[in-house]
């Protein structure tokens, strides 16, 4: 702990944190050994943060979390209900993962009736520095318990958002795990829905080389009698979770099983669908996010609002098609510029760029692709360029110790029309060089390059 620093200012508040242990900036350590969640059960009482207060929605998986999330909490805004909801990573902002989200009213319109919007906020640094300012007079106690010396990045930033939740006095707190589920720091809460995304391989050396270990992994987040959402599943991950929730008797609704969308109309600008799960049918339903999986990601928030509504814990009329129609993400399949045309997407797996790769054959099927590609050491960089059909391949890094190095990718991956780069910069300015009106310049393999690509762009726009 750096006691010396002082934590007045945001600045100074952000210097403080980072004195923690930043496993997002390691690309090996031990999973099992480092991330401990009784430490994290031993933090919040310590700090006197009453977590369980906290109506919570809880959400793991391989991809879609983040996705699945704001429409959750887009939705339940949309209801008349303040919503906190905390994710990660962040593109530019670490505040990016605490947010408050919530309707506000415009007016009335012409038709007379009152008018509202649905948005986001984020914690404010003011907010910030008052509670880590509180919590750093308890940490740097020489009084303190021992096992409170090896805290994380994570674990204090778990704990600032139950904070700011519980001061906020939030309806429901919709939360996405950081790794894994099982000794995620979110999983002290006990949740009034489980929900798991599309799982699939990532982390594989830290959550397991199968997707049995994987999912199990991932399924640590159910809890007894807690009701599961459930995306659609390889064979071997829905019998792990469905033996786990006969292990815990919580009720399991799959989707395509129990609920499930419908007539799913693909447009250049939104996508629309019809939904059904139970006694509930909805049509035209209408999301601005790109993809069918977003259609299944929409569902999973779906069943989550139409469960909370059918068990009484949600007493407003939902507000399905407001919230849905108002989400919006940065970096999910995002165009950042027509001329020329450049699409960020933060897809970091296996999983994900076989989305990306659906994507860019609906929604750009005659465009060569110029892909500027940056990935993590502890990703399967050969395997994700597979699902590509690329006509040019721009390896680069980005400014994080985690970054792979593209002379080993282009090595070890055996690849063809391949340039390597060492900064974004470097890359656009080369993906630049080779574009013409035919083409698409695509910019994936992790959030970090999607930030500082976005960062640069801003710089200097095109």
């Amino acid at each position: 702990m750096h006691s010396t620093v002082m934590v007045n200012s945001y600045c100074q508040t952000k210097k403080y944190l980072n004195s923690f242990i930043n496993y997002e900036r390691k690309a090996f350590f031990s999973y099992k050994k480092d991330l401990n969640l009784k430490r994290v059960y031993l933090l919040l009482e310590y700090l006197d943060v009453p977590y369980a207060r906290l109506k919570t929605i809880h959400i793991a998986g391989t991809k879609g979390k983040g996705s699945t999330a704001s429409f959750c909490a887009f939705m339940l805004a949309a209801s008349g209900y303040k919503v906190g909801i905390y994710t990660s990573p962040h593109l530019f902002d670490f505040r990016e993962r605490i947010q408050l989200v919530h309707s506000s009213r415009l007016g009335q319109g012409f038709s007379g009736q009152a008018q509202s919007i649905v948005d986001s906020k984020l914690i404010s640094k003011k907010d910030v520095t008052k509670i880590v300012k509180k919590f750093k007079r308890y940490l740097e106690n020489s009084k303190r318990p021992k096992a409170l010396e090896d805290l994380s990045f994570f674990e204090v930033h778990t704990a600032i958002a139950f904070r700011y939740f519980l001061d906020r006095k939030v309806d429901f707190a919709v939360l996405e795990t950081g790794l894994g589920g099982r000794l995620d720091a979110t999983n002290v809460v006990n949740p009034l829905v489980s929900v798991l995304t599309h799982i699939g391989y990532d982390h594989t050396d830290k959550l397991g080389k199968s997707l049995r270990q994987i999912t199990f992994e991932k399924a640590g987040i159910i809890k007894k009698g807690v009701p599961v959402i459930c995306s659609a599943q390889n064979r071997v991950s829905l019998k792990e979770i469905t033996f786990k929730c006969k292990l815990k008797k919580a009720p399991l609704f799959v989707y395509g099983r129990n609920f499930l969308a419908k007539d799913i109309r693909l447009g250049k600008e939104s996508t629309c669908f019809d939904f059904e799960f139970s006694n509930l049918k909805l049509r035209n339903l209408k999301i601005r996010l790109k993809g069918k999986y977003q259609v299944e990601n929409s569902s999973l928030a779906l069943a989550v609002c139409e469960l909370l509504r059918s068990k009484g814990m949600v007493k407003n009329k939902i507000g399905f098609k407001k919230g849905l129609k108002s989400t919006n993400l940065e970096g999910r399949f995002e165009v950042l510029s027509r001329k020329p045309l450049i699409v960020v997407d933060i897809a970091h797996n296996v999983s994900s760029f076989a989305a990306l790769s659906d994507n860019l054959r609906i929604y750009l099927p005659s465009k060569k692709v110029i892909l500027i590609f940056a990935c993590s050491k502890d990703k399967d960089a050969k395997n994700m360029l597979r699902k590509i059909n690329y006509s040019y391949l721009i390896l680069t890094r980005f400014n994080n110790p985690r970054s792979s190095n593209p002379r080993e990718i282009k090595k070890t991956c055996n690849l063809r029309n391949t340039f390597i780069t060492f900064n974004i910069k470097q890359a656009l300015n080369k993906a630049i060089s080779i574009y013409d009106k035919d083409s698409v310049i695509g910019i994936s393999g992790s959030l970090f390059i999607v930030s500082e690509a976005k960062k640069e762009l801003q710089k200097v726009p095109l």
